[in-house]
């Protein structure tokens, strides 16, 4: 009955918009640090063209380098935008960081196609 009340707007996430998302994350560098719901908010947003507001900085950071408007929901509102790397352990190789990458909490984005050393995320230098 709450539900009915707050007349909330259900909405399913098209696999067009998902695959948006991704795209948008992957190129931030960000998707490997969203989990499946941020990927669907983020969806949401992109698809609907909408503020999105939230305190998950990845979730901001992501939307933002794709032009999207944030608000941020209880902390201070950043200005920055960062973009990530894959960064290599072993070899220092970097790369940009592909739509197909495992996502994980913790370091584990994979390893190096050159020396196979464990790969993670650095934020990229600005030139």
């Amino acid at each position: 009955m709450l539900i009915d009340t707050v007349e909330l707007d259900w909405r399913d996430v098209s696999p067009a918009w998902l695959g948006e998302a991704r795209r948008v994350a992957a190129a931030s560098g960000d998707l490997p640090r969203l989990s499946d719901v941020d990927v669907d908010v983020l969806a949401l947003a992109i698809g609907l063209d909408a503020t999105l507001v939230t305190d998950d900085f990845r979730l901001r950071n992501a939307f933002s380098s794709n032009g999207g408007h944030v608000e941020a929901a209880g902390v201070k509102k950043t200005t920055n935008v960062w973009a990530w790397a894959m960064h290599c352990t072993g070899c220092g190789v970097q790369s940009d960081v592909p739509e197909d990458v495992p996502r994980s909490k913790k370091d584990d984005v994979g390893s190096c196609d050159r020396c196979g050393s464990p790969l993670t995320l650095k934020r990229k230098r600005k030139r």
